[in-house]
């Protein structure tokens, strides 16, 4: 149930679970605010005084990833109004891991409602990269819907067998086939973005996500690019995370392309995306089979009676592999980070240079 306590804010996507953690000294309507974009040192936020920057308080660039402010967070202000002072618990957080770095996560999303996941119908389409969208969606708790693009480049044939493929990946997955230049397609993602409600656009470069943002909007509202013909490559015309208000009351997010989508630890959601191979995993020979050539495998037998196919069982099987080498990584990147601990305090007893600084 909405909260009616600041009804300006229920507009932007308030409920009882943000303001049930307020202190009985409740802040002023104005103290509350929503993250719309992040850059750098500084935010920009929307509240009941419409948008303004903030600065992003010291202390919180130098904490840990988890702890710093991202496009849809909910902060509360200090007396002045022009100083954030808290990070609301988040009802929930989408993340990836930092591509250049094993031992961090990078914050994509807080407090979404739905994860529109978007692929064009052409080259770019690749069922086992959406299955690591809804792994995400789903060790998140935020609904995903899969939205097919560039309906206008193929035909009809062509879009509804791809739709049968991506709604066989998940009983009850929902997916819209869409023309992102026409309202007409687009309007059917309105009711996973209704008045307070927040959804974000993800997929590849090109894929149509800021003209379908463009088009829900009713106005250009961000830069759009295309899919080279050339190589079916998109590219990046979104270069930051930035929060809309949408004319019915919604809320969408345009999220840059990721050229590389790597998980972070995600056994929840690699589980449920993959239930049938683990159901039917319960009948394999042996408690421990991987379902890679090993005798009485009921998986592969599975697969030889085109009950599912190879390609899900290999990404099922390369994504357990990447979740169980991150826990090495993570662990080996502890032991390298006391060692180098170790070498700086040596260093700095035997010569009198500056010790490194740590990364």
């Amino acid at each position: 149930m909405t909260s009616t306590n600041y009804p300006h804010l229920a507009e932007l996507g308030w409920n009882d679970f943000f303001e049930n953690q307020l202190d009985d000294e409740r802040p002023a309507e104005n103290a509350i605010v929503r993250v719309c974009s992040v850059h750098s040192m500084v935010l920009f936020v929307m509240g009941a005084e419409g948008k303004r920057q903030l600065a992003i308080p010291g202390n919180w660039l130098s904490s840990d990833p988890e702890d710093r402010p991202t496009v849809g967070d909910w902060l509360i202000l200090d007396e002045t109004g022009q100083w954030p002072v808290r990070i609301l618990k988040r009802q929930t957080l989408v993340t990836r891991r930092a591509p250049s770095d094993i031992t961090s996560v990078q914050l994509v999303a807080a407090n979404l409602d739905t994860l529109f996941i978007v692929t064009s119908l052409n080259d770019d389409f690749n069922l086992s990269r959406l299955e690591r969208y809804l792994a995400i969606a789903y060790e998140y708790g935020v609904t995903p819907v899969v939205v097919l693009s560039k309906r206008d480049l193929v035909t009809a044939e062509h879009a509804e067998d791809c739709a049968a493929q991506v709604r066989a990946l998940h009983d009850g997955l929902d997916v819209v086939v869409v023309n992102a230049l026409t309202i007409d397609t687009v309007n059917a993602l309105f009711p996973w973005v209704e008045k307070g409600m927040t959804a974000t656009l993800v997929g590849s470069s090109g894929v149509g996500k800021s003209t379908l943002v463009n088009t829900l909007s009713g106005e250009e509202r961000t830069p759009t690019g295309a899919i080279r013909d050339s190589d079916s490559k998109g590219r990046h015309t979104t270069s930051s995370r930035t929060l809309y208000t949408l004319p019915n009351g919604g809320l969408i997010m345009d999220v840059p392309g990721f050229r590389e989508l790597r998980l972070p630890s995600c056994e929840h959601g690699i589980a449920k995306v993959f239930a049938d191979i683990i159901e039917i995993g319960l009948h394999c020979g042996f408690t421990d089979c991987l379902h890679d050539g090993e005798p009485d495998c009921a998986v592969e037998k599975a697969v030889e009676e085109g009950r599912i196919t190879r390609r899900r069982v290999e990404n099922y099987r390369k994504l357990l592999k990447e979740q169980a080498a991150q826990d090495d990584e993570k662990q080996q990147a502890k032991i390298y980070a006391r060692q180098r601990r170790v070498a700086d305090r040596v260093a700095g007893k035997t010569s009198g240079k500056k010790q490194r600084r740590r990364r």
